[in-house]
C-alpha cells in the first residue's frame, strides 16, 4: 500500500473545482472512490497526521498541537497495524512529523528529510526507483511538502499562475510519474492532505493587506504590524470580550476572490474554516469500489479504519469508519486552530455536522455558526438567528474539550521541545 500525505492540500484546488485541471484526481476519480469533503482534526499538520494515523481525535491520541506532540503510549498506528500482518514499513516524512512525536512508532524505516529536498530533486528520483524495486507486502507513507506555505513551484510555473496552484499542479505531476512504477494491480494507493491552506491569490490587493496586516516594521522598536495587532487585542480587545474574528470575516467579504480565502493572511492553523479543513482523500487499487466522486461528508479519522479494512488487515476500534464498505454513517466531525504558539486561550475548537459549522474560543466569548448550504464561503455568523443549533452543537464541542482536559498527557521532554522549535522556526511557523 501506497499512502500519500501532501502538506497543506486543499479539496476544493486537488479536484481542480479552482485553479487547472487535476488529471491525477481525475484518474483516482475514474479508478476508485474519490472523497471531496473530508474534515480534517485540525488547521495544523501534527495533530492532522496522528489523527489519521490512529483513527481518533486528539483528547484520544495525545497529540494537541505543535507544541504538545507527544503519541498517547496505548494509540495503535497504522503502521504498527500493517507490521503485525507482517507487512514492511516505511515513511519518508518532512515537516515537523520528527521522531519526537512518536509517529515514527511501527515503521522499520523513518526517513526524515529535509525542507529543500522536494520532489524535484534526485531524492525524489531515487524514491522512485526504490519503489520500483520493493517487494512483498509493503505498506509506505510518504510527506510533502511542496505545496506548504513557502511553496516549491515546478520549472515549468508560468507568471500567470496562482503559486500554490502551481505548487499543487507540479507536486501531482511527479506523483503521477510514481504511480508509473507501482503496480496497481497489487497495489492499493491512497492520497489526501492533512489541513488546507490560505494562500496569495496574485493580485495586489491581496499582497498590500498581508504586507499591511502582518510584515511592515513598527518605527523605533524590533516589532512588526503583526506584534502590534497581537499586543492590542490581547491588552485592550479580548479584556472587555471583543472579538476580532467577526471584523476579519468582514475583510474577506470584500475581498471579492473566486475561491474561499484569507483577507489578511497565509498559512493555516489559526482558524477552521472548510479552507483550512476541507482535504481530498481518493483511495484506488484491488478490492476498492469504483464509486467515483463521492460528497457526503468523512473525517480524517476514517482514514485509519478504512485503509486497514481495504487491505484486509486486522484493526482496533477507532473513533473513524470504514467509508468504502455500505453506506457512510454521517457524523460529528470535529475541528481546532491551534496555531504554533502554543498559547492555549488563542485555540478555537469547533464541529462540522449536520450542513453546519460551530467554532468557539477556548475560554474566550468566540461563538459562530456557518450555514454551509446556504454559506459555503463561511461569510455570514448566524449563531444569534439559530441559538437551538448553537446549544446543540456547543454540547457536542464541549464534550470533545472535556475527554481532552482528562487525558493525561505523555511529558514532552525539554530536548525534544527544544528541538521541536527549532525545527518550526526552520519552517517558518515561528
Amino acid at each position: 500500500m501506497l499512502f500519500v500525505c501532501v502538506d497543506a492540500l486543499r479539496s476544493d484546488f486537488a479536484f481542480g473545482d479552482y485553479g487547472a485541471d487535476k488529471p491525477l484526481f481525475e484518474f483516482l476519480e475514474r479508478e476508485g472512490t474519490a472523497f471531496d469533503t473530508m474534515v480534517a482534526a485540525a488547521s495544523s499538520t501534527t495533530p492532522c497526521v496522528a489523527s489519521y494515523m490512529t483513527g481518533t481525535y486528539p483528547p484520544d491520541h495525545g497529540v494537541l498541537s505543535l507544541r504538545d506532540f507527544s503519541l498517547a503510549e496505548d494509540a495503535t498506528t497504522l503502521a504498527e497495524a500493517f507490521a503485525a500482518a507482517g507487512y514492511d514499513t516505511a515513511a519518508s516524512v518532512t515537516g515537523p512529523i520528527t521522531d519526537d512525536t512518536g509517529l515514527d512508532a511501527g515503521f522499520d524505516r523513518y526517513d526524515y528529510r529535509e525542507r529543500d529536498t522536494t520532489v524535484y530533486t534526485d531524492w525524489f528520483d531515487e524514491y522512485r526507483r526504490e519503489l520500483a524495486e520493493a517487494e512483498g507486502p509493503w505498506f509506505e507513507y510518504l510527506h510533502l511538502w511542496e505545496a506548504h506555505v513557502h511553496k516549491d513551484l515546478p520549472p515549468d510555473a508560468g507568471g500567470d499562475e496562482i503559486d500554490y496552484d502551481a505548487a499543487v499542479r507540479g507536486v501531482f505531476e511527479q506523483l503521477q510519474r510514481l504511480l508509473e512504477v507501482v503496480d496497481r494491480s497489487e497495489t492499493i494507493v491512497a492520497i489526501t492532505g492533512d489541513h488546507g491552506e490560505a494562500f496569495r491569490d496574485g493580485t495586489w490587493r491581496h499582497r498590500a493587506s498581508i504586507v499591511g496586516f502582518n510584515q511592515v516594521p513598527i518605527p523605533f522598536t524590533d516589532k512588526r504590524t503583526r506584534n502590534v495587532r497581537s499586543d492590542v487585542y490581547d491588552q485592550y480587545l479580548r479584556p472587555r470580550g471583543i472579538e476580532t474574528e467577526e471584523w476579519y470575516n468582514a475583510l474577506r467579504k470584500a475581498s471579492a476572490t473566486e475561491f474561499p480565502n484569507a483577507f489578511h493572511r497565509i498559512g493555516h492553523g489559526y482558524h477552521v474554516y472548510d479552507f483550512l479543513t476541507r482535504v481530498p482523500f481518493a483511495v484506488a487499487g484491488p478490492g476498492v469500489p469504483s464509486e467515483g466522486r463521492v460528497s457526503d461528508q468523512v473525517r480524517s479519522v476514517d482514514i485509519f479504519p478504512t485503509l486497514l479494512d481495504a487491505a484486509g488487515v486486522d484493526r482496533p476500534e477507532v473513533s473513524g469508519q470504514d467509508v468504502l464498505s455500505g453506506s457512510i454513517e454521517h457524523r460529528p466531525a470535529h475541528v481546532r486552530a491551534v496555531g504554533a504558539s502554543g498559547e492555549r486561550e488563542r485555540w478555537l475548537d469547533g464541529v462540522r455536522y449536520e450542513g453546519w459549522k460551530y467554532v468557539q474560543g477556548r475560554n474566550r466569548e468566540l461563538c459562530q455558526l456557518f450555514d454551509l448550504d446556504s454559506d459555503p464561503k463561511e461569510l455570514e455568523n448566524v449563531a444569534d438567528e439559530h441559538p437551538e443549533v448553537v446549544e446543540r452543537l456547543r454540547s457536542i464541542v464541549d464534550e470533545h474539550v472535556a475527554r481532552e482536559r482528562q487525558l493525561e498527557t505523555t511529558a514532552v521532554s525539554e530536548g525534544a521541545e527544544q528541538r521541536m522549535t527549532s525545527r518550526l522556526e526552520d519552517l517558518g511557523y515561528l
